[in-house]
């Protein structure tokens, strides 16, 4: 029997964690909240190994790779996300729906939070692949 290969099968999600935290932090983590770079790994999200928590020595917060973006305030999988932004300016809300294997005002939602920046900073503006 042959399954149909879709494209979600082929992005994992800690890939696409390692590339978020690369571009959002290059060399040097440094404080959401203060700004301070005494930072420290702070065990992981639910037990997931790539998903690293870490807390800020000068003022005590924690935070993620994902914090202070829109990723972080819903329960949908990065790689999703990143698929969403790839595709966005390209095919419909319900053709992406499908690919995303997700709800069509999930995806409308989605579409408007990247319309706005995925990242307060937007990270992702140029992301290569």
């Amino acid at each position: 029997m042959n399954k149909k290969l879709a494209l979600l099968d082929i992005i994992s999600e800690a890939t696409c964690y390692e590339k978020i935290r690369e571009l959002k932090w290059g060399d040097k983590i440094h404080c959401l909240n203060c700004g301070g770079q005494d930072i420290r790994k702070n065990g992981h999200d639910n037990g997931i190994s790539y998903k690293q928590r870490y807390i800020c020595k000068d003022c005590n917060k924690t935070f993620t790779d994902i914090s202070d973006t829109v990723m972080a305030s819903n329960h949908v999988p990065i790689k999703k996300w990143i698929v969403c932004w790839l595709l966005k300016d390209h095919i419909s809300n319900k053709e992406l729906a499908k690919v995303l294997e997700l709800d069509t005002d999930i995806v409308s939602d989605m579409r408007g939070e990247l319309s706005e920046g995925i990242l307060k900073v937007n990270y992702l503006k140029n992301w290569e692949w």
